[in-house]
Parts: C-alpha cells; structure tokens; sequence
C-alpha cells in the first residue's frame, strides 16, 4: 500500500527562465507600502499580496518584472502548494532614492505613533467627608475654657441668662465632667494592657538574645576544641587588650621560669 504526501516547500531561485506570466493585473510599486518592498541592487523583491511571503522580483533590468514562482510556505515546509501570485508582473515605477525617502518618512511616522511608557500615578486616600470627620472630644478643662470665652465675648449672656450657643456649651462640659471619672478609669485599662505588652515583647527579647548568645558560646568552644594542642591560654592572653605598667612582669611568666641570674658557685 503506498501513500502520497505532500512535498516541501522549495527555496525561491532569484532568477528564472520561464516565459510565462500571469494574466493577473500587475502589482504597481508605488501603490504598496515601503516597508513591504526592497529596491537594493541585487536583493529585489516584495511582500506576495496572496501568500504574504517575501518574493523575488526576475528580470527587474527587462521590459517584464515578474515573481518568481513560488510555493505558499515557506521553504521547507510542508504541504507545498503553488501561489496565486507566481509569475505576476510588477510595475517598478519608483527608483531607489525615492523608495528610501518614502521609508524614511514611514519610519518617522510609525515612530511618532509609538505608545509611550505609562507612568502609573499613587493612589491617594479618598479624604472623608465633612459629616465623616470624626472631632476629637475635648476635656473638661477645655471645655470650661471654652465656655468662660464664649460668656465674656457674648452681649447676650449676662447673670444667669445664656444664650443658646452658651448653653450648648454648659451642656458639653457638664457632660464631660460627669464622664470623666469613667474615661479616666479606661485610659488607666489601657495603660495597664500596653505596659504588659512591653513587659511580653521585653521577655520574648531577651529569651531570643539569651538563645543568640548560648549559639555563639557554642561556636566559640568548637573552635576552641579545634585550637593548637599546647592549649589556648597563650593565645587568650595574647588577644586580651591590657595597659602594660612601666616595670611589671608578663603575665606569661610561670612562678616555674627563674627570673634572678644564676650564680655559678666554683
């Protein structure tokens, strides 16, 4: 049993020798985009309208340009199939200064269309409302300076008469002169719970530095294991930092070492 396959898409030859030429209207140059055409001596070539693959141009130096014949897909791949657009004519009405003067300007003009970066602003709080404001009571202190003003500087409220903004204030800080021994009882609660969360978070610190500390004692008696095998006292003394007195005697002197000169007796 045999089977077909397709075959591969071929490479495109630059020059060919065939006299056909399709009976398709010709592809005008000057009427494609500038970036979809190459003009350069020796690389002609264009977009296909129908495959939109880059295509050859032959006899370009002739009196009929022409594609060359060409598959679909690229080369090389497969399923190979024979486009429309082989063997159509193109009109070069453009030289290649004028080509490259119209690919400048395009380049200008898609460059001048390129998004730019966008730069993301900070989100800023919403700030609340006036009837959100939340105002901070004050305390009878002030209150009761606040009503003293009100009373000195108000025609109004004279003896015991007082005006309505007057009351309001002798209401305010009746009230909170009542309410004080309460609050004061809630800022001592208060007080008490921070206090004992210093207390903990003190604790739980000086656990962990104990624990940093014994890790390192550790450390430090490995690498004391590790010391010379005539002990670690000389080199202790050597890397403990001391004021030497005028005269005095090194601490690495045994009561063993003679200090005095031997007297040789005959």
């Amino acid at each position: 049993m045999t089977t077909s396959t397709m075959p591969m898409a071929t490479k495109r030859k630059a020059r060919t020798r065939t006299k056909r030429v399709s009976h398709r209207p010709a592809i005008v140059v000057s009427m494609v985009l500038p970036n979809l055409i190459d003009l350069l001596p020796g690389t002609e070539s264009l977009v296909c309208p129908d495959c939109e693959t880059w295509c050859p141009i032959t006899g370009h130096d002739g009196l009929t340009p022409k594609l060359v014949p060409h598959h679909t897909g690229r080369a090389g791949t497969g399923e190979a199939r024979r486009c429309g657009g082989s063997n159509r004519r193109v009109t070069i009405d453009l030289t290649i200064a004028e080509w490259r003067h119209l690919l400048a300007d395009a380049i200008k003009e898609t460059s001048s269309r390129r998004a730019t970066n966008v730069l993301r602003k900070p989100k800023v709080a919403l700030v609340p409302a006036v009837m959100q404001i939340v105002p901070v009571s004050p305390g009878p202190e002030t209150a009761r300076t606040t009503y003293r003003s009100h009373v000195k500087a108000c025609p109004a409220c004279s003896g015991r008469i007082r005006c309505a903004e007057g009351r309001h204030l002798a209401d305010i800080y009746t009230s909170l002169t009542r309410h004080e021994p309460r609050r004061q009882q809630i800022r001592a609660a208060i007080a008490r719970e921070r206090a004992r969360f210093d207390r903990i978070y003190a604790a739980q610190a000086v656990t962990s530095r104990a624990a940093e500390w014994g890790k390192q004692a550790e450390t430090k008696v490995k690498r004391s294991a590790l010391a010379k095998r005539s002990g670690t006292a000389v080199e202790d003394t050597n890397n403990t930092c001391r004021f030497i007195v005028a005269g005095a005697v090194s601490g690495l002197r045994g009561p063993e070492l003679p200090i005095k000169p031997i007297r040789i007796t005959a």
